[in-house]
């Protein structure tokens, strides 16, 4: 009998966590913080581009029990260029389309890293990128073809992810 007691005792101490706590899904976590809705609890890196130098690096991050996807950048202060801009680019058709995008804006002095608001990962695919021009600025555009030709501009200023 004291041991049942001794053993129903120390598995007291033994309590379920509880399952993360998200407060939105898909189409309700656009535009919102990923960290205040709690979506980085469970955050995945879904691909990262790093520069050669490793001054600047950019990730797509997503969450899968939000359905949400963000950009999350970082940088060297000492040997990143004066102007960084990270961008998610999302399009709605997953062949191509009109770009839309969600910007941390120009990383301010002292800045070493940021990310975007989220968006629906299943309404759309995406794409991280770091630009040192413009937060509007897709250093990797679409391709694009014309007349059967490759009429897509080169990359320059930064770099993306892969669409995804």
């Amino acid at each position: 009998m004291a041991a049942l007691t001794l053993l129903a005792g120390a598995f007291q101490g033994f309590q379920a966590s509880p399952a993360a706590a998200v407060d939105c899904f898909r189409d309700t976590c656009a535009g919102k913080d990923p960290i205040a809705m709690g979506c980085d609890n469970d955050a995945e890196l879904l691909q990262q581009v790093t520069e050669p130098d490793e001054s600047v690096a950019v990730r797509l991050i997503w969450s899968p029990l939000c359905q949400g996807v963000w950009l999350k950048i970082s940088r060297d202060l000492d040997t990143s260029p004066d102007y960084v801009y990270g961008t998610l680019w999302t399009t709605r058709a997953p062949d191509g389309g009109i770009e839309e995008y969600d910007t941390t804006g120009l990383l301010g002095d002292g800045v070493a890293g940021a990310y975007t608001k989220m968006q629906n990962w299943k309404a759309t695919t995406a794409k991280a990128c770091w630009n040192d021009v413009d937060a509007q600025f897709d250093p990797a555009p679409l391709r694009y073809i014309k007349n059967n030709n490759d009429a897509s501009l080169p990359l320059r200023h930064g770099s993306c992810t892969d669409w995804m």
